[in-house]
């Protein structure tokens, strides 16, 4: 039986907890494999704690059990980290995400060794300011460039090019110590080409700092070759590691029942609503704000309140789905293969959203605990996260898969109580503790902006 079918009344109860905090949505598959799968981590923890329980009752055990069971079942669901990051349980306190990264495996021209063509998250090399994918390396161009150090020794004037046989030598070009632009030298005036010898030699010597760049084409053709671009496959990986949140709470027997007789309150059932959601509230809190922290804000990002003269407020708030779209722009010019799918905002940007036509809010009622999701607006989900400063939004990617989310969110034991303890005194007290990691995988899957007043 597999996961899902196995605890799938379960899922039903956090189907229905997360649509009530997510206005109507469903659980997608991958979220409702990570709920299954913490439910058989703890289930797998309590069933080895009972065989090993001497003195309890069994029935105690068992309503323990449930408890336990149930506060799993709708703790997952009202957390957003998993609609931000991707989420993957662990099944051991250590762990790690392999992927697969494809490099240069040696140096040609403007790429070099070691340069990544591809991995889960970009496809080709940004090269340059341009981001542009050096379409030389597999063909006959090169484009080289040389210092001080890369002449020869003795009169550092001679350029000895890397690929050969040198077929042809079609521009030198040459930057100053300190210069910001480069130079087109003259063919015998500044420079002579030896193609039997693949060098191309200056009349002046080099100072150092100084900097020439040489476009040719060399004899791709001919075998053998001396050498030939290469591209290399490694497993990489991102390790993670469980660490623990714990809290616990304590009340008094006459507390409890003078809060049931004069308010009609469970204080248990209370204290532990507390517990769950202040362990929830600093999970999602540490999720937002290792995005934010890993999110590059970019000055083209930056949008105004004040009203343009002769503009209404409505039509100048609809503007802003400009910066969502250069949001767009952006992490797909980086990534070649993504754009964001939702952005965390600070409170007073919400004023703005809310006017464009195009949002649509979500009900969620009178009470929210830290973290918030908001609506949509348009194809992007909207957050509401309290840990971010006045006017400033972060967009990211969260897809289905590793290759396709900013962070993860890798729970190893889901929040998981102690039987409650109840002392002569009348003392009572409860522990509650989780275990998990987060991390960035993608910083290029995110990027911030502003909104000024």
């Amino acid at each position: 039986m597999n996961l899902l079918e196995q605890y799938k009344d379960r899922l039903k109860v956090s189907e229905s907890f997360y649509a009530k905090s997510h206005a109507g949505e469903k659980l997608d598959s991958r979220k409702q494999l990570m709920i299954a799968q913490c439910l058989k981590n703890t289930s797998k923890f309590l069933q080895e704690a009972f065989d090993s329980t001497i003195g309890t009752q069994r029935v105690a055990m068992g309503d323990y059990k449930r408890f336990c069971l149930n506060m799993l079942t709708v703790a997952l669901p009202s957390l957003i980290a998993p609609d931000l990051v991707i989420t993957q349980p662990m099944t051991s306190i250590t762990g790690y995400v392999p992927y697969m990264k494809y490099t240069a495996g040696i140096t040609k021209g403007e790429t070099s060794y070691g340069t990544v063509f591809g991995d889960p998250w970009t496809i080709g090399e940004p090269n340059g300011a341009a981001g542009r994918i050096d379409a030389n390396y597999t063909g006959m161009n090169v484009v080289e460039t040389a210092g001080y150090a890369d002449v020869d020794e003795s009169t550092h004037k001679v350029i000895t090019l890397a690929w050969t046989p040198v077929a042809e030598v079609a521009k030198v070009m040459k930057k100053a110590s300190g210069a910001d632009t480069w130079t087109e030298l003259v063919l015998t005036t500044d420079y002579t080409v030896d193609k039997d010898a693949n060098t191309v030699n200056l009349v002046s010597a080099l100072s150092d700092g100084d900097q020439v760049k040489v476009a040719y084409t060399y004899d791709n053709a001919i075998v053998p070759q001396a050498a030939l671009p290469t591209i290399k496959a490694e497993v990489a990986n991102v390790q993670l590691f469980a660490k623990p949140r714990r809290i616990a709470v304590f009340y008094s027997q006459l507390a409890a029942f003078q809060s049931k007789q004069d308010y009609g309150v469970d204080l248990s059932a209370n204290l532990v609503e507390q517990a769950c959601g202040r362990l929830a509230y600093e999970i999602d809190t540490e999720i937002t704000d290792m995005l934010i922290n890993a999110a590059t804000v970019d000055s083209d990002l930056t949008w105004s309140k004040t009203l343009p003269v002769g503009v209404s407020k409505m039509e100048h708030y609809a503007g802003f789905l400009e910066v969502i779209e250069i949001a767009k722009q952006k992490l797909y010019d980086i990534t070649r293969k993504f754009v964001p799918n939702y952005m965390l905002v600070a409170s007073n940007i919400m004023p703005v959203i809310s006017m464009i036509p195009s949002f649509k809010p979500a009900d969620y009622g009178t009470s929210v605990n830290g973290p918030y999701f908001a609506g949509t607006l348009g194809t992007m989900k909207v957050y509401v996260t309290p840990n971010i400063e006045a006017g400033k939004m972060v967009f990211g990617v969260n897809g289905n898969d590793l290759m396709s989310s900013a962070g993860i969110y890798a729970p190893y034991m889901p929040i998981v109580p102690t039987q409650l303890l109840e002392f002569a005194d009348g003392g009572a007290s409860q522990g509650f503790a989780t275990m998990y990691d987060a991390k960035i995988l993608n910083a290029n899957l995110l990027v911030a902006g502003t909104v000024t007043a």
